[in-house]
């Protein structure tokens, strides 16, 4: 992958500036073909150490480098909010330390990427517009955004990726609405969750039993070829660990 370029759409959905990172394939500049396009939330933890709330990067660009077989998709990484749990969770929920609430944005989050954001990609670079050649994917609680995405906007994304999704807060919501959705739009969904994603051995083991519920939830919902769950014994809540799994999640979307 080359370097990426960064971009700013003003988003009416949210109202606020959006940063936006986008890294074109390697033959990019030296062909005329179009390419798949993977929209990626927390898009600040993507490609460099210093814009990200953790102060250490994916090193996606490490990984392409690593992986020449990799499939040749655009990448578009979408800046969270000062407050990413607002933008990321669809329910609202209230802090366990305040009354503070957050969350329940993610129809707006989801709305500005295809009403804003996707025209501007799709005006800019040359990228597959069709539904199933277009893919989202989020970890923590981006991945319970990529997960929203498939039961409200399987009309612009047919390929979805969950990646340790922080399903606890809407964890009730979640089930409810996987239980009533219609999956039969989507083409693959990938989910994946660590066995040690907390230090704390109660939060890891909720963290595997909400998120296989919900992959068992979707395998009945849907033909059980098109839904990826893997339970990763001793993987952290942590970039590096996710960064290795990246290639092939990628390819399973788009190969």
């Amino acid at each position: 992958m080359k370097e990426y370029t960064v971009i700013i759409t003003y988003s009416e959905e949210l109202e606020r500036d959006v940063k936006v990172y986008v890294s074109l394939p390697d033959n990019y500049h030296n062909s005329d073909k179009s390419y798949p396009v993977l929209y990626m939330n927390d898009g600040e933890i993507l490609f460099n150490d210093y814009d990200g709330y953790t102060g250490k990067s994916w090193g996606i660009m490490e990984s392409f480098k690593t992986d020449p077989s990799s499939p040749e998709v655009v990448l578009v990484g979408i800046m969270s909010a000062e407050v990413r749990n607002n933008e990321l969770f669809p329910f609202t929920f209230k802090s366990r330390k305040s009354d503070a609430v957050f969350g329940g944005k993610a129809k707006d989050y989801l709305d500005y990427i295809v009403n804003t954001l996707m025209p501007v990609i799709n005006k800019k670079y040359r990228v597959l517009t069709t539904p199933d050649k277009t893919g989202i994917l989020g970890i923590s609680v981006g991945g319970v955004c990529s997960m929203y995405a498939a039961t409200s906007h399987s009309e612009h994304f047919k390929l979805f990726a969950s990646i340790s999704s922080a399903l606890r807060p809407n964890y009730n919501e979640m089930v409810e609405l996987m239980e009533e959705s219609d999956f039969s739009n989507i083409n693959k969904m990938y989910l994946d969750v660590g066995t040690n994603e907390s230090p704390n051995e109660n939060v890891s083991k909720l963290y595997v039993d909400t998120n296989q519920t919900i992959a068992n939830i979707l395998k009945d919902k849907t033909h059980p070829d098109k839904i990826k769950f893997e339970l990763i014994e001793g993987s952290q809540h942590i970039e590096e660990d996710w960064d290795k799994r990246f290639p092939s999640i990628i390819k399973y979307l788009f190969n």
